[in-house]
């Protein structure tokens, strides 16, 4: 971007007439993070950092080392679609999603084990995870059954919120 035309880039990139590496030239390599066994299919960027993979596994990274502090099975029987980690909760409350259709949580212990366990369930993969602004508790799923449900993670089951089909597919979260 060039200096002092900031806003004016936005705007253009808004109307789709910037042409991408103008940001695209402001991103650097930072380095390799090895750890997962499968495709990663997501990651959460926080002062911790996760990562979910189709090895079924998230891993707390350490960006400053660029090495693993935490690695854990997710407790998801397939491929894990998202990671995220709850607000307030010292990075310590991860939750995920997969292509099994769970959503889960994963409760980072004072010794450094992990203990999951699931909090719903969709009848599709889940592909959507957004966390409620400000809540350390709530946060919503989307799936490709269309259902958008919302957890409290202080109640025992998720509220259905909307079920949202359309002719041509489903958009995430």
């Amino acid at each position: 971007m060039v200096p002092g035309r900031g806003v004016k880039e936005l705007w253009y990139r808004e109307l789709g007439a910037s042409r991408p590496r103008a940001f695209v030239k402001q991103m650097c390599f930072y380095g390799d993070l090895n750890g997962h066994q499968g495709c990663v299919n997501t990651i959460h960027f926080n002062p911790a950092g996760v990562s979910g993979s189709d090895d079924k596994n998230v891993i707390v990274w350490n960006w400053a080392t660029k090495s693993k502090e935490i690695i854990y099975h997710s407790g998801h029987l397939d491929n894990v679609f998202k990671v995220r980690v709850m607000p307030y909760t010292d990075d310590r409350t991860i939750i995920t999603s997969a292509a099994d259709g769970q959503v889960s949580v994963g409760q980072i212990m004072d010794n450094g084990q992990v203990s999951t366990r699931l909090l719903g369930l969709h009848n599709g993969r889940v592909h959507g995870l957004t966390i409620e602004e400000g809540a350390p508790y709530v946060f919503y799923s989307c799936s490709e059954d269309g259902l958008v449900q919302q957890f409290d993670m202080r109640s025992h089951a998720p509220t259905k919120l909307l079920l949202a089909l359309h002719s041509r597919g489903i958009g995430y979260l």
